[in-house]
């Protein structure tokens, strides 16, 4: 049983030992000391850190002490020690405990202090070799901890017996009373502190499990709430994605085009009156003073500034640095989604840029030859004539029209159409066509204009009009699940292999330009996937077709008067690019 003095004793030391844990607990927040904890090797900074802390440690945990007993002094200078070795390594445990172990020894007068000192520059030299071991049990460091600062404890008590023999035997109650205590309120310090830091280390991954958890989330919703374009209703669900993502934000807003898109998260009357102050401010400024509650970071594109995100905290609040890198990468993701825009108008204009190219080389002598066949037919057949004039206007309309834009599959077959019926006002039944097509579809399959057209014309031209007696042309489309299937059959003369490759590449030769055009201009809408294929046979004919991934017109929330009908390509939702 121990007397009261030995329990005022425990509790007056362990008094101390909690001070200075709390004290050491704050310091280690630091990442300086965080990151050291399990690193296995540290830097010359980390180990002159460690050895002041540590030593400062243990002369006070030597000062904080208390006499017991017969000539028993409680105090907790190992906790210093101890820790200096698992923390710092051997370096750093070993010149702690030897600062630790000449102060006990010189400093503290007592019949034993010689051998309390040489023993505590052994426990730290002890201490920093078993620190490597330690940290390999990272996932359980805290009981292994306790575990080695027990053995190093009970090894210490063991040796000072040893070393006082036969004083230690005298007063067996005395020395078991002081060693029990000191081995137990030590080791359970040491043990707490790295429980404490194993709950901060699991929290702080928890956070960051977390805080990535809500990045990527954030991240996904915002490409799927701006992946058609920047509005005002997108960039309203983009600032409403940034105070539930911060909640701790009271007012967020995107900057763009003199417009500002805000969303607001108020939680008291003074945030309200707060956040509409400043909202009111930055709609009639375009702009808030620096403030350190508030956070404006620019969207830039090609180095310079298309936007704002601004955030707004409660005044008095800062923003932390987990805070400020979200808006930041918000922002970045806004700037990446901003350049795939630009790239894919960029890719649309050149489309565009192809799709006038083709309308710009219209074969003069087909609109020759075709004002020559009407001007024949206004003398000999008048109707006929109003009939082919008819033909040749819904022609020209059609294969001028807006480049950008979708066009119901019937527009196209019409446009057809019209050519071969310009052509068989001049050469009869040596051209027949037919076609093949889904009954009740053709409104509702799109297509890009001047798809079919082109090749409708290049099988009349270098096919079937290269035979005397002329052939047979037929148009058609097969549903898949994924895509349809279009294609231009003739019975013409058919391409040689070694033209046949050659086709679909670029080159100055103006020879079938209308397929070379029609296959770029598929690659890129559509990917590598979508470019036509053709398969010929000399004598026999040739098959060009292409396989277009299903689309579907976009609904637009609202178009101004100015703006003309167009339909916007949308990728089947099966179709992978």
């Amino acid at each position: 049983m121990y007397n009261n003095s030995w329990m005022i004793g425990a509790q007056y030391v362990w008094f101390g030992i909690s001070i200075f844990l709390i004290l050491l607990l704050l310091v280690c927040r630091t990442a300086i000391v965080r990151e050291a904890i399990t690193a296995k090797t540290i830097t010359q900074k980390q180990i002159i850190l460690f050895t002041v802390i540590f030593s400062l440690l243990t002369i006070v945990g030597t000062y904080w002490n208390m006499y017991v007993g017969i000539s028993g002094v409680l105090n907790f200078r190992a906790v210093g020690i101890i820790l200096s070795g698992f923390v710092g390594g051997p370096i750093v445990g070993t010149i702690t405990g030897i600062i630790g172990g000449i102060h006990r020894a010189f400093f503290i007068d007592t019949d034993f202090a010689y051998i309390h000192g040489g023993l505590s520059i052994l426990q730290g030299v002890a201490a920093g070799f078993l620190s490597s071991r330690l940290k390999e049990h990272h996932h359980q460091l805290w009981r292994w901890a306790l575990l080695y600062s027990l053995i190093l404890e009970i090894l210490f008590w063991v040796f000072f017996a040893f070393f006082t023999y036969p004083a230690s035997i005298e007063n067996p109650d005395n020395y078991l009373g002081l060693s029990t205590i000191i081995i137990l309120l030590c080791s359970a310090a040491v043990g707490i502190f790295y429980l404490v830091i194993d709950f901060f280390n699991r929290q702080r991954d928890t956070e960051k499990t977390e805080t990535t958890k809500t990045t990527f989330n954030a991240v996904y919703t915002l490409f799927n709430t701006l992946h058609d374009g920047f509005n005002e209703a997108n960039f309203s669900k983009a600032a409403d994605l940034m105070v539930s993502s911060l909640p701790s934000l009271i007012w967020a807003a995107i900057v763009y085009n003199g417009e500002i898109y805000t969303k607001t998260h108020y939680q008291t009357d003074a945030d309200k009156t707060q956040g509409e102050a400043e909202i009111a401010i930055l709609k009639l400024q375009k702009t808030l003073p620096d403030m350190p509650h508030l956070m404006k970071l620019p969207i830039r594109y090609k180095d310079e500034n298309i936007g704002y995100i601004i955030a707004s905290k409660t005044k008095g609040e800062t923003f932390t640095k987990l805070g400020i890198e979200f808006l930041h990468g918000i922002g970045q993701v806004l700037e990446a989604i901003y350049e795939y825009e630009k790239m894919k108008e960029e890719e649309n204009l050149l489309a565009e840029a192809e799709i006038r190219a083709l309308q710009a080389q219209i074969n003069p002598h087909f609109l020759y030859n075709t004002l020559n066949t009407i001007s024949y037919y206004v003398r000999s057949d008048p109707d006929t004539a109003r009939k082919l004039i008819q033909y040749l206007s819904d022609y020209f309309r059609h294969s001028l029209n807006n480049p950008s834009k979708l066009i119901p599959l019937s527009e196209e077959i019409h446009v057809i159409e019209c050519y071969t019926e310009l052509q068989r006002a001049r050469f009869g039944d040596r051209l027949l066509i037919s076609y093949e097509f889904p009954e009740g579809k053709m409104d509702t399959i799109l297509v890009p204009p001047l798809l079919l057209q082109p090749l409708v014309e290049n099988a009349v031209i270098h096919g079937v009009f290269k035979r005397p007696e002329g052939g047979k042309i037929r148009v058609g489309l097969i549903e898949h699940p994924k895509y349809n299937k279009l294609y231009v059959l003739d019975t013409g003369v058919g391409i040689s292999p070694a033209k046949r490759k050659k086709l679909l590449i670029d080159h100055k030769r103006r020879d079938h330009i209308g397929l070379i055009n029609v296959h770029q201009r598929l690659l890129s809408l559509f990917g590598k996937s979508a470019g036509l294929h053709i398969v010929s046979r000399e004598g026999k004919g040739t098959l060009v077709f292409a396989n277009i991934p299903k689309m579907e017109p976009e609904k637009k929330v609202e178009e101004s008067p100015e703006d003309t009908i167009s339909q916007t390509i949308v990728l089947h939702p099966s179709v992978k690019e």
